[in-house]
């Protein structure tokens, strides 16, 4: 259990990978308070849904690792990332027009 993580050249070979590409840079965060509402902080106790999006294969390949590697629980560091992306968003906690709300409802929060 204690071998070390194969090289890097072997997820290229295994996965088809490049790694020499180098990651984007993360913005750090600014010193302020949060400002959260109650209703956009999520809760331990809410729903999960199901969504689908597109990544990069090499990324892709780099959540695999983190899983097997990290122990990464794939959906709560998504939601988390999520989460600390949009609290830099504007229109994130702007409610939408009710008849978007209205479609909204209809579709995805039956």
């Amino acid at each position: 259990m204690d071998a070390p993580a194969l090289p890097l050249a072997s997820d290229a070979r295994l996965y088809g990978v490049n790694r020499e590409v180098v990651p984007l840079p993360v913005a750090t965060p600014i010193a302020t308070a949060p400002t959260q509402t109650p209703a956009a902080t999520p809760s331990s106790e809410e729903e999960w849904l199901k969504f689908s999006s597109f990544l990069r294969r090499s990324t892709y390949v780099r959540l695999k690792q983190s899983e097997y590697w990290d122990r990464l629980v794939l959906k709560k560091a998504v939601d988390s990332a999520l989460c600390a992306f949009l609290d830099t968003m504007d229109g994130a906690d702007r409610p939408l027009p009710e008849d978007e709300q209205y479609r909204l409802n209809g579709k995805k929060l039956k």
